[in-house]
Order: structure tokens, then sequence, then C-alpha cells
């Protein structure tokens, strides 16, 4: 009889987006938190990642996170990023979601005032999160994330069949390239995914043969090449009557956000404060996929990275568990590892 491996993990969603939170795996002790995404990325662990978040067990749209241990006093838990194929800095739908399930399973101790903040350790910097509460009710997260700012704008993209649009590329913990889209029959709708699929992917080819991105402080952060992903947003006007904007996000390998997006709404607030079409403290509400609901956005403040001037931006919403799932993994069991079909 072979040793049972079993994992335990809870799926949420937040507004249509799911997320597979997978507890703490065995990491050496003392790793810090780029030792532990290396081994989910593509070190021993990544068979974990590939086997919960690929089919069998997963789908081309799961998305996953990975708690770990803190690395120092700092923090009350890290957190690792990843779809089925490779890990991100941030995820601000996951930590909306995670925060809530943090709080409504027991895994940190709750506020008396209903406000509990948990510090994340994630490979883009702190993130902070508050999570309202009452006791019948965990209600919604706010997250400070880390520091956002436009990088480059106006870069001219050609789409075949569509013509000449320009692009921003904004940083709110992951980099994204953000074409505002006028196209009056093609609007942001899950009836139109395959199209913005195959948009993201023209985005992305032409961003990386016209400039390199490098973060001002984290020498791990650049794109083209290394382990960063350049996501692909296209927004036009919001069809909720609270929307500023309504958007979709093509992640790694055709993925699109079926929620607002935690990072995206943060690149997005930076790009519009820079712009000047919002003020410091000025919140918004942005319109995801699905159209279900929104997050709150917010550039609380002014702040710098390196040289680069940011804002320091919030994100509020909210998730919902949806499941629960104990999974088998049996080494012996290869297709089990994880596959994908394109």
């Amino acid at each position: 009889m072979r040793k049972a491996n079993f994992i335990n993990v809870t799926y949420t969603h937040t507004e249509g987006m799911e997320t597979c939170i997978i507890p703490h795996l065995s990491y050496p002790r003392d790793s810090s938190i780029f030792e532990k995404r290396q081994m989910i990325e593509s070190g021993e662990l990544a068979i974990v990642k590939t086997s919960l978040l690929n089919e069998p067990r997963g789908h081309v749209a799961m998305y996953g996170g990975f708690l770990t241990p803190p690395s120092s006093d700092e923090f009350d838990a890290g957190i690792i990023w990843s779809d089925g194929i490779m890990c991100n800095d941030m995820c601000g739908h996951g930590t909306i979601a995670l925060g809530m399930a943090m709080v409504a399973q027991g895994w940190v101790p709750e506020s008396n005032d209903g406000h509990t903040f948990i510090r994340l350790e994630t490979t883009a910097g702190l993130v902070t999160a508050e999570v309202k509460s009452n006791n019948e009710s965990v209600e919604w997260t706010r997250f400070e994330n880390v520091p956002a700012f436009l990088a480059a704008a106006d870069i001219p993209i050609t789409l075949p069949h569509i013509g000449d649009v320009k692009a921003d590329v904004a940083w709110g913990g992951n980099y994204f390239a953000i074409v505002k889209w006028d196209h009056p029959d093609l609007k942001v709708d899950p009836l139109n995914g395959i199209h913005f699929r195959e948009l993201g992917a023209q985005v992305r080819q032409q961003i990386a043969d016209k400039i390199t991105l490098r973060h001002p402080t984290q020498s791990h952060i650049y794109y083209p090449g290394g382990i960063t992903d350049l996501l692909v947003t296209f927004y036009h006007e919001g069809t909720r009557p609270d929307a500023y904007y309504r958007n979709v996000h093509v992640l790694s390998a055709g993925l699109l956000d079926r929620s607002p997006g935690g990072t995206g709404t943060s690149a997005m607030v930076a790009m519009f404060e820079a712009k000047g079409q919002l003020q410091l403290g000025q919140t918004i509400q942005s319109e995801g996929l699905l159209g279900s609901g929104t997050f709150e956005g917010c550039a609380v403040r002014e702040t710098t990275i390196g040289n680069q001037r940011a804002i320091v931006p919030t994100v509020k919403g909210t998730a919902n568990i949806i499941g629960y799932g104990k999974w088998l993994l049996d080494p012996a069991d290869t297709v089990s590892h994880g596959f994908i079909v394109t």
C-alpha cells in the first residue's frame, strides 16, 4: 500500500475569479520568499503547482495562492501567487479572497473591533490586508498594495483588422500594458473572450519588441525575459452605473481575469493619476469581465521608489468561499501531475 500524500485546499471566488488557496507546504527553515517561489515555480514543489492548478484537478483559468511561513517578524504570513504556468509577484483578487478566508476560518486572530490587519510577504514587497468582519460574517478586504507607477506612455501598437492603438504600461504589483478600447462592435464581455486573448498576445509581443521594463528597486522584476509576466488590459466606459471603467486583463497563456483585477486596478489608478485624470484620495469603481461587481480603487498618497515617482494604492472588494478539496498526489500517476490542452 502506498503512503497517502493528501493536500487540503480552500477554493474561493472574487467576482468570479477563482483562487485555490494551498496551505503551508514543506519549505527549508529560514528560506526566503524568493527561494520558496523558486521551489514552486521550477523546483521540487512545481509538481504541486501543476497538479493542483492544471487539469485534471484544475483548469485553464485556475489561479493559486501558496501560503508560506513568514521570513521575519515584519510579516504575518507569506504568499506566492501563480497560475498553472508561472508565478506572479502579486495578485489582488487573491489577496481579497485570502484575507477574508484567513479571518473566516480562524487562520489569524480576529480583531475585537472588526478590523483585522494581515501583513503579507510577497515577492513584490509588503502588502497589508484590512479585513472587515462582524459577529456573523466577514464583509470585505481592503489591501494597501506595493507602490504603483506609470512606467511608459503612448506606445504605438498596430492590431490586425483593428488598426492603430496606443498602450500605456503601469506597475501595480504586476506590469500591465493598458489599451483604451474604442471598438464599437467588440466590447469587454465574456462572449468576446477569444478575441481579447488573441489581441492580448499581439499587444504583449509588440511591447516586448519596443521597450524594456525594469522595476526601480526589485532587481528580479523585468520584462521581457526573466520571471516577470506582462499582462494586457483593455478598458472602456463602465456598464454599471457606479463603474469608472470596465476592463479585462489578459494573463499568461491567454488566461482572462474574470474579476476587475486587484493589481490591475492598482495599475489603472496609477495611470489615471499620472495623467491627471484622478486625484490623490479620489476613489473609483473598476468593473471586470463578468460585470458582476466592482472593486474600489484609490491612490491614497504619493511616494517614490528609487528615483521613480509613485503612488500607494488601496483596493477594496469582496470574495466568497465556494468549497474545499482534499487531493491525493500520487507520484506514480504522471497524468495527474497536470497537463494543458491548447
